[in-house]
């Protein structure tokens, strides 16, 4: 696979990081005046905070047809308010159409309104995220001397390969939009504190609310400890991450426990799932990914 990795330069050399995770009680249709408006009342409101988290596919919903192209309209809003901010926007995500495809695209926009990267979500949620190509390159941006940071989106979380390569990667947070309104958000919550444990990283989920989503975003720290949980309805969930503790986390375990990622890179098993050709008969006998459907039918 490729990957993407992006640094750029910033103004701060501390060893903490202010994020803002928006979890906005959004409706459907186009939302980027609403989105601007809270990202620069959360900035006035939080000066201390470097970055700004929206939630998966907030500005126009979840109808594939909004397709815009790369720099398109969406985009440019979003530039202009992290410009006008000065803060790293994580505008949440936009469908985004490259030739005939069309990808789930977080962009990572810096404190000037440069678009440094574009993560394309690896797992579309399918069979219900229907005709979204998946991308196939992680995403990492440095902000020097404070972190790097790895992004995924939402149902990315299910899939710990994700965040075990942006940590082999150096990721110490990653920074995940997410657009849940099922019964599995419980589900969910425990998979990103198990991310976070396993990969010894911040790990901030940020979902919508209203008629969109369920809440209930999480950050959680390199232990898998919850820093923050949030309600179902509208909120700020500005956290300070404090990098010293990851590495000090990675270097002696958690509270004196498990020094996951020293055992995992000094493992002599060569995992069978991940070789070259591999086949599983219980994988391949699942059938495709299609729609559930009553077992009651006739």
């Amino acid at each position: 696979m490729s990957s993407l990795s992006v640094t750029v330069a910033t103004r701060s050399l501390l060893s903490t990081l202010g994020i803002a995770g928006l979890q906005l009680d959004l409706d459907k249709g186009n939302n980027l005046a609403r989105l601007g408006d809270e990202v620069a009342a959360a900035r006035k409101r939080l000066p201390w905070v470097d970055v700004i988290v929206l939630s998966e596919l907030c500005s126009y919903g979840t109808d594939p047809r909004h397709a815009e192209p790369e720099g398109g309209a969406a985009e440019q809003e979003f530039r202009r308010v992290a410009r006008e901010c000065g803060v790293w926007l994580l505008p949440g995500t936009l469908f985004q159409q490259r030739g005939p495809h069309i990808y789930n695209v977080c962009p990572v926009i810096d404190p000037q309104g440069t678009v440094i990267a574009r993560y394309s979500k690896m797992f579309p949620f399918c069979p219900y995220e229907r005709g979204i190509t998946p991308g196939d390159a992680f995403c990492l941006f440095d902000i020097p001397g404070v972190a790097r940071i790895g992004v995924a989106i939402c149902y990315d979380v299910w899939f710990p390969e994700v965040t075990r390569t942006l940590a082999w990667m150096g990721a110490e947070v990653v920074l995940c939009p997410s657009l849940t309104n099922t019964i599995d958000r419980e589900v969910e919550v425990a998979l990103v504190r198990g991310n976070a444990a396993a990969n010894q990283v911040y790990f901030a989920n940020i979902n919508g609310a209203g008629r969109l989503a369920l809440g209930r975003s999480v950050v959680c720290g390199p232990g898998g400890e919850v820093v923050h949980q949030a309600g179902v309805g509208r909120e700020v969930i500005a956290c300070e991450l404090d990098l010293e503790y990851v590495k000090r986390v990675r270097a002696r375990g958690w509270h004196g426990l498990a020094q996951t990622l020293k055992s995992f890179r000094d493992a002599p098993v060569l995992f069978p799932p991940y070789q070259p050709g591999a086949r599983s008969a219980t994988l391949d006998a699942l059938g495709p990914v299609e729609l559930a459907q009553s077992n009651n039918r006739t």
